[in-house]
């Protein structure tokens, strides 16, 4: 990779991680002190919040750099253990019945307008494309086009969630469009890396996701992409409209 590419990807990533981990730290504590909590503790709970994202985001990298996951002949690629468990913690969250009633205090709007940090990673990987260390159709030039999520949601955001106006259905389609492009460049990269399952034969692999910082694009960014649509998914069942006022369903 280019000497120029290469610490502008990596600035890239990280300083992306930082907003992201501030961001979160910031939804969750005003979620929690409309939930009822006071200051002190909204403010307790949603640090440690970010310190467990922090110690996983530690957990990966590190792996990373020790060069756990850079083993693609096994199966499954070690990779997938970046992955797995943040999807299983989702799951679980999604059905959890406290949590639920805490999602009814975040603003629907949030859970859209955070999707738009995948205009970034799009641009990294664009980068790491010009840098070739990332394959062409992982980008927004080949078969990739998350970047519309992440460029509809600063309008969608705003669009569907007018107050006592929820464009309810249309939020629907629009996180169940967003997981569908989600999964799909998860099984580009997937069939793009140097595994026995490899499809996509041109030059580079995707094998940089094994190196740091770049695991945290499977190991943080996609699984945050895929939580924040699931969550956005279930408070949309949640609201019920009566006439004009939309409120959640006990």
């Amino acid at each position: 990779m280019s000497t120029l590419y290469l610490p502008l990807t990596q600035t890239l990533i990280i300083l992306l991680v930082v907003a992201m981990l501030w961001i979160t730290q910031l939804g969750f504590y005003k979620g929690l002190v409309d939930y009822g909590k006071s200051e002190t503790k909204s403010r307790k709970i949603s640090w440690y919040i970010v310190l467990g994202l922090f110690l996983w985001l530690s957990i990966i990298g590190l792996s990373a750099g020790f060069g756990f996951f850079q083993n693609f002949d096994v199966v499954p690629p070690r990779i997938f253990f970046a992955i797995f468990p943040s999807v299983v913690l989702t799951i679980f969250l999604l059905f959890s019945k406290p949590f639920g009633r805490f999602l009814k205090t975040i603003p629907p709007a949030w859970l859209v307008y955070i999707q738009s940090f995948r205009i970034v990673v799009e641009i990294i990987l664009w980068l790491g494309f010009l840098g070739k260390v990332i394959p062409f159709q992982m980008t927004f030039e080949g078969f990739n086009y998350d970047i519309v999520v992440g460029l509809t949601a600063l309008l969608a955001g705003g669009i569907f969630f007018r107050k006592n106006h929820y464009r309810r259905f249309e939020a629907i389609i629009w996180n169940v469009f967003g997981l569908a492009l989600l999964v799909n460049i998860v099984v580009i990269a997937f069939l793009s890396a140097p595994s026995t399952f490899r499809v996509f034969m041109n030059e580079p692999s995707n094998e940089i996701v094994a190196y740091f910082p770049f695991v945290w694009i499977p190991g943080f960014f996609v699984p945050y992409a895929f939580a924040m649509h699931l969550f956005s998914l279930k408070q949309l069942i949640l609201i019920r409209e009566n006439g004009r006022t939309f409120t959640f369903n006990k």
